[in-house]
């Protein structure tokens, strides 16, 4: 089981693609949550391809709590099918509408994050598109639900430049929470110029995830282009396949451990 919040520093390094491409391709039931505080609406106008949300998402979230209402029963149905076929349930939480909505939500975030963690519960993993990181990090209520904050970087001095400015600033927020997620780095396009090792020995941090460099391909995801014949049998979802599966098996190693320990301590 597992709760990933993925993020970037600056730039467009391809947090929502990456995102999407790993709810795609996870090894168990997930749920896809668009909690961007900048709203694009990207995956419903490129990937779903302008599919009518019927009112669905984190407004509707935010007016159940307005009215008293306990999220976890709810949030299951505030979602969009991913995908129609296939054993594994592939959902979609869509995002914010208009701008600055996201500041009507900051009393939301920590019944969200319970409510993520109740899904998690229930067998279903799940992805947190965090968008980028603001001057004031994200939101201490996502943070505190999850189990892996992923950093998303290019390998490109300018997009690495960003990440080394803003990273500090996450790595502050998790530490001051009770219950502190690992952080991790998701390279895209690793050697463009820089390579995985290097990056992640620049910053201290350990990649979990590398990501590939193809446009064209990637813009099926995020542009909704027509998808290559045997598109997810490919190298492209190939990899994020392999990716989403040592996420997902990480994430499970370190509970069980954290589960030994709280056990033996009691």
């Amino acid at each position: 089981m597992a709760v990933v919040v993925l993020t970037s520093a600056a730039g467009a390094p391809g947090v929502t693609t990456s995102s999407l491409a790993l709810a795609l391709t996870w090894p168990r039931h997930v749920l896809l949550a668009d909690c961007d505080r900048e709203p694009a609406q990207a995956v419903q106008a490129g990937y779903l391809r302008g599919m009518d949300h019927s009112g669905r998402g984190l407004m509707s979230v935010a007016h159940l709590h307005r009215e008293g209402h306990a999220l976890g029963p709810e949030l299951w149905r505030q979602t969009l099918p991913l995908v129609r076929e296939g054993e594994i349930q592939r959902r979609f939480l869509p995002g914010f509408t208009s701008p600055g909505t996201a500041r009507l939500f900051e009393h939301v975030w920590p019944s969200l994050g319970e409510a993520f963690e109740q899904l998690d519960g229930q067998g279903v993993d799940v992805l947190i598109d965090a968008g980028r990181l603001s001057t004031t990090g994200l939101p201490l209520g996502l943070m505190s639900s999850a189990d892996v904050v992923l950093l998303t970087v290019r390998t490109s001095l300018r997009s690495l430049a960003g990440a080394r400015i803003h990273a500090p600033t996450l790595t502050d927020q998790l530490q001051a929470l009770p219950r502190q997620a690992a952080v991790g780095l998701l390279v895209i396009g690793p050697g463009r110029p820089y390579s995985t090792s290097e990056i992640a020995q620049q910053f201290a941090l350990p990649a979990w995830a590398e990501a590939p460099w193809d446009p064209k391909l990637a813009d099926v995801l995020s542009d909704g282009e027509p998808e290559p014949r045997r598109f997810f049998e490919g190298s492209f979802m190939g990899r994020f396949r392999a990716d989403a599966k040592a996420i997902s098996e990480r994430v499970s190693r370190a509970r069980r451990a954290s589960e030994l320990v709280v056990g033996g301590a009691r």
